[in-house]
């Protein structure tokens, strides 16, 4: 055994290291120590479902709604709608019975004053007939049981629907009580057998029982039968997947509640209700996998002892092959997959507050992957991540949040009498002098009440041009209005004109005028960043999307057929860019520097991602990107830097944000660091903001890897860059990436992956637009491959481009492009050589 375990972790290492050194063999599922296996099987029957013997004895506070109650139909996705009319400690989780022998879960969901949010839980019927469906929550600090509701009735048409299970599987499991109690009963179709574990008088024992597959799937439903007489069930259950074959499991956060990134820290008791004789029909939400497993966390404390766990039936539902794959195959593609599907569309993720638009809603304990944040910030994010997803009511949120984004008042203004610019607050009201400041929403013109984001015009501009070009549900979308009337193309227009002529972009340099926003240790932070103040005045992140803006803004134009416009923009672009480089660039540190204050002092902090954003916008010349990868990678240092060689990736999975220390810098015994109202002290040694400790200085925030690999994409090639990619790759496979460390006084924001950032889902999506290569674009749907010398095909199983649903394959072997249309899907296959375009008018052309 120990042997066959060490085989498959050298495959492991050989498949995630540096870049070239890989292998496009599928790993083989190993088992390991803490599972034993059976025979493979092949299933042949569907779970015969019984009614549960539960008693569910009618409770209090719990509401249920079944829209459209008596038009469901077989085979087509429901929802039920739960609600709590009661405050409580802590979240609860909803259960359902749907009244034919299924059971589903889902949570946590809050229950508080100002706002008891309405859960929703899915369930697709497979039989015609009138079912009578209850529901319970169950408090995960208490552990009480709110409900069971009055039956409502359900009324289901249409014919039998038998969707297709994995057949061809191992039952594996942790223990058992013995001869005829073994894993293979949970797959004979026969509800007089069982798998039982061995009895134990320990809590805290932990037991499972799954499956292993035969090959790598998308999974759609779990079902697991129980039996009826079972002696004890357990209070906390677990529902895993692997994609390693057992190597590693992973958890889904919407059926266990103590994620790995709040382990230590939070308990809670789901004391979940006895089955007895129901199936749990639990959707998987598209994660990939090869096996999955239930796992008894622990049985109830309040238990005597005497306890096992038991399991009749269980079932997997799912469809061979993995959303992104390539030729590397396996776990690879399942882990890439997963990346998307947990940070990309969160599909997997909960929702504590049940708001896709809300990216920073879950507590603390409940950090997740999230979807989206729809504010303007934001928006250029959300569109790279949504406009092609296929996730409509994400991409509802996502068109909104564009269509009542509002242009207003900046709330300074220009003294002739005095010669210098002053803050005038009445301005965020009237806009008197007619501004094009783009506002922080639809409602509110600042960051947190007290920031102005000079990066809202360009990132507005960015995410427009963007949701138009891929061109998903676009009629009229440039003549949408908002609150204030504004019409979408005029907004767009105003935003760029603000820039150009408030903010002097027309010079080449955009300059923020705002004396709140100077650059100094007394100003605000300008953008995202939002505990940094040193970017203001002329900054360099600013001017990076103020490049990129217009050159979307050319598109725009292009797109409408304004020529002259458009070559107006493209000009301007080229004129930005020589700037750019004259200003920013430091030829003796070989980088960019941060940003040249109102008092004409230049900054540089060594901001990691400012200089990937700028090589992945096209701003950097080859030998510009190689110093500035060949500084970050650690093949030579920068004199007065706090951080140094291999340091600078000391979290793996992002660079530091900054190599130099804020706390060296120290203006007036001031440190150029606002939080909370300039809380400067915090930078200091031993507290909370010291370098290392914080995502903003030392720390990291893992989107920025998404201009990471991009920058290496462009500049440096396929090899370089799928050597970063799978260093992430190899994290990711460890935990799925939910951790938040917490070094320092209970701080979490040293590592930023989960919780309020929902732009984590671009660092998956770069394998998608850099290494395959596909992106949006004025003639067409661009494809453009970077594939590395290790990987000879990669694809994407759907992408959803001008109303229509494709499949994508950059592929070696190939010498000539090809679009077939497969169902309602067109599977577009294209020499990994070359650009290609798929038109408006579905053609795949060469751009020769």
């Amino acid at each position: 055994m120990k042997k066959r375990m060490m085989l498959c972790m050298l495959c492991m290492f050989i498949l995630f290291g540096a870049a070239g050194c890989h292998t496009s063999k599928r790993p083989e599922p190993q088992p390991t120590a803490d599972f034993q296996q059976a025979a493979e099987v092949h299933i042949v029957n569907d779970i015969q479902y019984e009614l549960t013997h539960n008693l569910q004895k009618t409770g209090e506070h719990v509401g249920i709604v079944i829209p459209h109650a008596n038009g469901v139909k077989t085979g087509v996705e429901m929802v039920a709608q739960l609600t709590m009319d009661k405050t409580t400690e802590d979240c609860n989780y909803y259960i359902v019975d749907w009244g034919d022998g299924t059971w589903s879960y889902d949570g946590p969901y809050a229950s508080e004053d100002n706002y008891r949010p309405t859960a929703e839980i899915r369930h697709t019927y497979k039989k015609a007939g009138e079912y009578q469906v209850k529901a319970c929550a169950r408090n995960l600090k208490s552990g009480l049981l709110y409900g069971w509701t009055e039956a409502s009735p359900v009324k289901v048409s249409g014919d039998e629907y038998r969707p297709d299970f994995i057949a061809d599987v191992t039952p594996i499991g942790s223990s058992s009580a013995g001869e005829g109690y073994g894993f293979e009963n949970i797959a004979d179709g026969d509800n007089a057998t069982r798998w039982l574990s061995a009895e134990t008088d320990v809590a805290a024992t932990q037991e499972f029982v799954g499956y292993l597959f035969d090959d790598w799937y998308t999974l759609d439903t779990l079902e697991i039968k129980f039996p009826a007489d079972a002696a004890a069930f357990p209070s906390n259950i677990s529902i895993e997947y692997t994609t390693d074959g057992g190597l590693v499991w992973y958890m889904m956060p919407r059926y266990y509640y103590v994620l790995p990134n709040s382990e230590g820290y939070y308990t809670c008791e789901m004391e979940f209700p006895d089955p007895k004789g129901a199936t749990l029909s639990l959707p998987m939400y598209g994660i990939a996998a090869n096996g999955v497993r239930i796992k008894c966390v622990n049985y109830s404390s309040y238990s005597p002892g005497g306890n096992s766990f038991s399991v009749e039936e269980m079932r997997a539902y799912g469809t061979k092959g993995t959303f992104f794959y390539t030729s590397y195959d396996g776990y690879y593609d399942a882990d890439l997959s997963n990346m998307w599907t947990i940070y990309g569309t969160a599909k997997t993720e909960p929702r504590v507050y049940n708001n896709v638009g809300d990216g920073g809603q879950n507590p603390w304990q409940f950090r997740a992957g999230a979807t989206m944040t729809a504010s303007v910030e934001w928006t250029a994010w959300n569109g790279a991540q949504l406009n092609w997803s296929g996730y409509e009511a994400a991409l509802k949120i996502h068109k909104e949040s564009l269509r009542s984004a509002l242009y207003g008042g900046d709330g300074w203004y220009y003294n002739e009498a005095t010669g210098k610019y002053a803050v005038d607050l009445t301005e965020y009201k009237g806009n008197p002098r007619d501004d094009g400041f783009i506002w922080a929403t639809g409602s509110a013109p600042q960051h947190l009440d007290a920031q102005n984001h000079y990066t809202n015009n360009s990132v507005l501009i960015i995410a427009a041009r963007d949701f138009m070009l891929t061109g998903n549900d676009t009629d009229g979308f440039l003549q949408l209005t908002n609150s204030k009337k504004q019409v979408m193309i005029d907004k767009l227009r105003k935003a760029m004109d603000y820039m150009l002529t408030t903010l002097n972009g027309e010079s080449g340099l955009m300059t923020i005028y705002d004396p709140r926003n100077n650059g100094t240790v007394y100003g605000m932070a300008s953008n995202y960043w939002d505990s940094l103040n040193f970017f203001g005045y002329n900054s360099a992140y600013e001017n990076i999307l103020f490049y990129r803006s217009v050159l979307a803004m050319a598109d725009i134009e292009s797109y409408l057929g304004n020529t002259a416009e458009a070559e107006r923009y493209t000009t301007l672009a080229a004129k930005i860019k020589a700037k750019f480089n004259d200003y920013f660039w430091d030829n003796a540190k070989g980088r960019y520097i941060t940003s040249v204050n109102v008092d004409g002092d230049v900054l540089d902090f060594g901001v990691t991602f400012v200089n990937f954003m700028a090589v992945s916008a096209g701003l950097a010349s080859e030998d510009q990107a190689k110093q500035i990868y060949d500084w970050v990678d650690g093949k030579r240092t920068v004199a007065g830097d706090t951080s140094k060689g291999a340091d600078i990736y000391k979290f793996k999975v992002s660079a530091r944000s900054n190599t130099v220390a804020i706390e060296t810098v120290e203006v007036d015994g001031l440190h150029y660091w606002w939080y909370n109202g300039h809380s400067f002290a915090d930078v200091k040694p031993g507290m909370w903001g010291e370098y290392g400790n914080q995502m903003q200085n030392g720390g990291t925030i893992f989107y920025t890897s998404y201009y990471d690999v991009l920058g290496r994409v462009r500049m440096l090639g396929g090899d370089n860059a799928i050597g970063r990619f799978n260093t992430i790759m190899a994290e990711f496979h460890k935990d799925s990436l939910r951790r938040a460390p917490r070094p320092n006084q209970g701080n979490y924001y040293q590592v930023s992956i989960v919780g309020e950032f929902p732009e984590s889902g671009l660092v998956p999506l770069s394998f998608l637009t850099g290494i395959i290569g596909v992106t949006p674009d004025v003639k067409g749907l661009k494809i453009e491959s970077c594939l590395p010398s290790g990987m000879s095909f990669a694809g994407v199983a759907e992408y959803n481009y001008m109303d229509r649903k494709y499949s994508i394959e950059v592929n070696k072997s190939l010498t000539a492009p090809s679009i077939v249309l497969d169902g309602d899907k067109y599977v577009v296959k294209v020499p990994a050589e070359g650009t290609f375009f798929i038109t408006p008018e579905n053609e795949v052309l060469s751009d020769k």
